[in-house]
């Protein structure tokens, strides 16, 4: 496994040979690590590439970076997880981002469903802008390679449609059991996962959804904070299908 200090650089800031941080990663490199012209790093794109890499300029508009040779990408789950997640309050949310980033899904989809938080456009705008910021820093951490792709906040029923195979709704009133009972089937390229706001669902959802072929499950007879069940069916998931068996 790759050692080296981890740092995001966007995809149009690698050039060839040189690849160029933007102010945050540069701060965090000079400020907070304390690395200098001569260290060597790595550095990722999020969109699977990572090189090994030598500082050799730094500026307070980015630092400059020799690109040595290339890495090996870090391994990603075999399986493609979308997470449908109610809009939660700021630190909730910022927890589901950070979490979802470190358990491998590959797409967030923040939706405003009946009993979600309501929010404006512009302070959405400002929110997901920030769970940017905060999944590249887990994805520094967990050693991901790839960021997943974090989807403009939209109205419920614009989250439910997806090319995954197996779709499923986790939901406090659920009765017929928990998700192990769909585990006995081949796994799948993907999953389609939904996780209510704190409100949870209204039953008047939950019958969408199975409308459209999503299966409900449940976790377990507690009341779980979003953060929680988020973690709690994406350990669930990975583990039957995913990489964490």
């Amino acid at each position: 496994m790759n050692t080296l200090r981890r740092f995001y650089v966007s995809p149009e800031g690698v050039r060839g040979e040189v690849a160029v941080l933007g102010p945050e990663e540069t701060h965090h490199l000079v400020r907070v690590v304390r690395l200098g012209v001569g260290a060597e790093v790595a550095v990722f794109d999020g969109q699977g590439r990572e090189w090994q890499a030598v500082v050799e300029n730094l500026s307070p508009e980015g630092a400059v970076l020799k690109v040595v040779r290339p890495l090996a990408p870090l391994a990603e789950s075999p399986l493609s997880i979308a997470l449908g997640v109610g809009l939660a309050k700021g630190e909730a949310m910022d927890g589901v981002i950070r979490q979802a980033t470190e358990m491998g899904v590959k797409k967030i989809l923040p939706f405003i469903s009946s009993r979600s938080e309501r929010v404006t456009l512009e302070r959405a705008t400002r929110r997901r802008a920030k769970w940017e910021r905060l999944a590249q820093e887990s994805l520094k951490s967990s050693q991901r390679s790839y960021l997943p792709e974090i989807a403009p906040v939209q109205d419920f029923a614009g989250v439910l449609a997806g090319p995954e195979e197996v779709k499923l709704l986790f939901w406090e009133e659920e009765r017929g059991g928990g998700v192990s009972k769909y585990f006995s089937q081949t796994r799948p390229a993907g999953v389609r996962l939904l996780i209510g706001p704190e409100g949870g669902f209204s039953p008047e959802e939950v019958a969408l959804v199975r409308e459209k072929g999503y299966q409900t499950a449940s976790l377990g007879p507690r009341r779980l904070k979003v953060e929680t069940a988020t973690l709690a069916a994406l350990t669930l998931i990975q583990h039957a299908w995913g990489d964490l068996a």
